[in-house]
């Protein structure tokens, strides 16, 4: 870049122009320019500018930067002019780019029927095939409770990213509502005991869990996962017990 050109975007994006007054170790030797005044720099820096597409927005260049975005290096081209043979190279500007990150929610849930109460668990691991053996015993335990047996092939709603497109709330709520539709109805009066943790119950409810909630005439208690209620029984078995109790599910 032009020696005079570079001190002139250093001024405009707020930095201070620095030059050095003797030469560096192991620099490479740089042409004597006549410095010349401000004025004799803005007619360059207006000559430059009109030789190219579009003038590189500063102001709103500074503004991302102190935002934190993310901007990415993109070179705009000259414009076909005869001063564009003896303008300097194309110069490089920089090109805001905003990079989205944001973390997909992953669940996989098992519909287990009973006499009067539904019993939806939680898998450990969203991509296992099943259930581990440990929640297969404890979900046995919780369905004799509801007069109700493990299915071998249970009914499944997956919930995670795809296609690169992540999962969010907003996303997961209709299909939650949709698979409760074609398993319970809409009509219908059930109560569905629901161990799931923390994090999908928000998703889906965007409420704490042993506290009930309604769709359309369904009442669903959120309670604590089996994996949870195995590690931390006193903890998580006997809260999500107590819940049971006073909302009438047990």
């Amino acid at each position: 870049m032009n020696e005079r050109l570079r001190q002139r975007y250093l001024k405009l994006m707020g930095f201070t122009p620095w030059v050095a007054v003797t030469a560096l170790p192991g620099a490479a030797p740089s042409p004597l320019r006549d410095a010349g005044g401000d004025d004799e720099i803005d007619d360059e820096f207006a000559a430059t500018a009109a030789e190219t597409t579009a003038a590189p927005d500063l102001s709103a260049l500074l503004a991302d930067t102190a935002a934190g975005q993310v901007v990415a290096p993109t070179t705009v081209k000259k414009a076909d002019s005869p001063a564009a043979a003896s303008a300097p190279v194309e110069q490089t500007v920089v090109e805001q780019t905003v990079v989205e990150q944001t973390r997909s929610l992953t669940f996989t849930l098992q519909a287990h029927r009973g006499s009067e109460v539904h019993l939806w668990v939680e898998q450990q691991q969203a991509d296992a095939p099943g259930l581990t053996r440990e929640e297969q015993q404890q979900l046995a335990a919780l369905l004799k409770l509801f007069d109700g047996s493990v299915q071998s092939d249970p009914k499944r709603l997956v919930c995670g990213a795809t296609a690169g497109k992540p999962m969010t709330a907003e996303i997961a709520r209709p299909m939650f509502d949709l698979f409760l539709r074609r398993l319970l109805g809409r009509n219908t009066t059930a109560k569905l005991l629901l161990c799931a943790s923390e994090a999908t119950v928000q998703a889906l409810f965007g409420s704490e869990r042993y506290q009930p909630v309604m769709r359309e005439q369904i009442t669903i208690l959120p309670v604590s996962t089996l994996t949870e209620m195995l590690a931390d029984p006193a903890g998580h078995k006997r809260t999500s017990w107590q819940a049971m109790v006073t909302h009438g599910f047990a």
